[in-house]
């Protein structure tokens, strides 16, 4: 009977704990993209920066179920590139680029 009383106050521990877990994983997803395309002369800084939230902010509405059905689709051999999900997403991140000043990666030095 004491767990009865017990579990509400639990569950709203649970709710009021900070929630920064999936912002701060997003935003390091983001830093290490625009490490990276500035380390190896994609981009500068701020161009980096635009182009990798919205890369990564494309690529975090993907859901479970599509990312099992695309690695579905690898082990089977096939192509997910026809899957309509897939091909709204490369839509998506094409336009990402859209205005952007990028360069070919070079060697860092």
């Amino acid at each position: 009977m004491k767990l009865l009383q017990i579990l509400p106050l639990a569950l709203i521990g649970f709710i009021a704990m900070p929630q920064a877990n999936a912002i701060d994983i997003k935003q390091n997803n983001i830093n290490t993209c625009v490490s990276g395309a500035v380390k190896y002369k994609v981009a500068d800084q701020n161009t980096a920066t635009k182009l990798c939230s919205c890369t990564i902010g494309v690529r975090s509405k993907m859901t479970i179920g599509q990312m099992w059905e695309i690695e579905s689709y690898a082990q089977d051999k096939k192509d997910p590139s026809s899957l309509p999900y897939v091909k709204k997403m490369q839509k998506d991140l094409q336009q990402c680029t859209v205005g952007l000043d990028l360069k070919q990666p070079q060697k860092p030095a």
